[in-house]
């Protein structure tokens, strides 16, 4: 029996993508796993991965949200009651991405925990064409607008500072036993060497064909060509994003197309008031 009471402050506040009754009432199992990323920092990039680990390769699913759901998100006429019961009947091992601190989310200490981590330069770039690439119907439902220059984009997403708080409060956690923390840098670089990391994490048993399997349709080469999976990331009929303006670049320093040396400066300044050195050190910036 699910409660009804009104959730603790500590689950946030309601909105487009966040519905704290979920998070209060989630029951995680052993089984699960959840990717806990910053926005753009992997995360649906780690949902295709575990997905294909757990499936042993399957390329025709319809829409990565439905096989690997949103955890926090609310469900277009559906209650959260009617999204805990439809999280229940899922097949095991449950697999849930979440943007949530680590302060919210459900679960630590129980379910398995995967999260990558991305340079914040890179991300802030991301995520501004994760923006602008939106529909226009979509950015009305997220309450989101285009920004009016670049440099207030970035202005903006320091003051939200989503990715500081993913960070930072992960960090402690990266020696857990049921936490991996994985750099985006070396996913990219090697990624059949992250899938081995992840199987062994996890006690996985994928053969050898399994992981190749994998490893080939979370390829970037792959999901840009099948960017209609994975444009659709909230609970609406149609897609989030222009046609193929998804899957983009996935690229490592692509930030320094675009961010000038003075609004760099400013990313690396927040790091380093946000930020353990060692954790900086972890992430590749020498701020």
């Amino acid at each position: 029996m699910h409660s009804t009471n009104t959730p603790d402050a500590k689950w946030g506040k309601p909105d487009a993508t966040h519905d704290p009754w979920i998070l209060a009432n989630f029951q995680p199992l052993e089984s699960d796993v959840l990717i806990t990323t910053a926005p753009k920092a992997g995360t649906t990039w780690m949902q295709q991965i575990l997905y294909q680990m757990r499936s042993g390769g399957d390329p025709d699913f319809d829409n990565i949200g439905a096989v690997v759901p949103w955890l926090e998100c609310p469900r277009e006429g559906k209650t959260w009651q009617q999204v805990l019961d439809d999280y229940e009947a899922l097949p095991q091992p449950r697999l849930f991405k979440t943007h949530c601190t680590a302060e919210q989310t459900p679960g630590i200490g129980t379910a398995r925990i995967i999260l990558t981590v991305r340079d914040p330069r890179d991300c802030c770039v991301s995520f501004y064409y994760h923006i602008v690439n939106m529909t226009d119907a979509a950015r009305e439902t997220l309450g989101h607008s285009c920004p009016q220059s670049f440099t207030a984009h970035v202005d903006k997403w320091l003051k939200d500072g989503a990715w500081f708080r993913n960070v930072k409060g992960w960090w402690p956690y990266r020696n857990h036993e049921k936490v991996l923390l994985l750099r985006y840098q070396d996913l990219k670089r090697d990624l059949a060497g992250g899938i081995e990391r992840i199987n062994d994490f996890l006690g996985w048993s994928l053969t050898p064909a399994q992981k190749a399997a994998a490893t080939t349709f979370s390829s970037f080469d792959w999901m840009k060509a099948h960017d209609e999976k994975f444009s659709r990331q909230i609970s609406t009929k149609q897609p989030t994003f222009k046609p193929g303006q998804f899957i983009r670049q996935g690229r490592v320093g692509g930030y320094k197309a675009l961010l000038t040396p003075k609004l760099e400066r400013k990313i690396l300044d927040r790091v380093v008031a946000a930020l353990e050195p060692e954790c900086a050190r972890f992430l590749g910036i020498e701020p």
